[in-house]
């Protein structure tokens, strides 16, 4: 598919998609084969870290419950192909430049390292235009990735 090796989500993509079965969210997740090894279409790995994680379960809890969140985390762990970045010193050198030098708000930056050092090929997300606006890999919004690749 487009030679999409691997691609990078970010939390709100996991918590819609979850949500509401209908949505441009929802297919990407059928697509990497969260909803089940039979649906999947895109094989490319999907980037992970801490971060990504954590995210995910604060506002699964917030939204659900602590039994629902770990279930939706174990979905991820359990059925995507994945690869997860791991914080090391380049991670920390390079969040000390982005945060000392404003460039993207705080509270995206680990999830932009992730991406970045993860070598996403595309970065999707509904809040994607702080992202895109340092990045160089593709960042597209749920419905773009949509239209772009199925």
């Amino acid at each position: 598919m487009f030679n999409l090796q691997r691609l990078c989500l970010d939390t709100n993509v996991y918590i819609i998609g979850i949500e509401d079965v209908d949505s441009p969210e929802a297919k990407i997740l059928k697509a990497i084969g969260y909803f089940g090894k039979d649906n999947t279409t895109i094989d490319a790995e999907i980037i992970l870290s801490h971060e990504v994680i954590d995210q995910i379960r604060r506002v699964g809890k917030y939204l659900w419950n602590k039994d629902k969140t770990g279930f939706a985390i174990s979905l991820i762990w359990s059925r995507l192909n994945f690869h997860y970045v791991d914080v090391d010193f380049k991670w920390r050198e390079l969040s000390s430049k982005i945060v000392s030098e404003a460039i993207i708000p705080t509270e995206d930056v680990e999830i932009y390292l992730t991406a970045k050092l993860g070598l996403c090929d595309c970065f999707i997300s509904s809040n994607r235009g702080l992202i895109k606006s340092i990045s160089d890999f593709e960042c597209l919004t749920p419905k773009e990735f949509i239209n772009k690749y199925f």
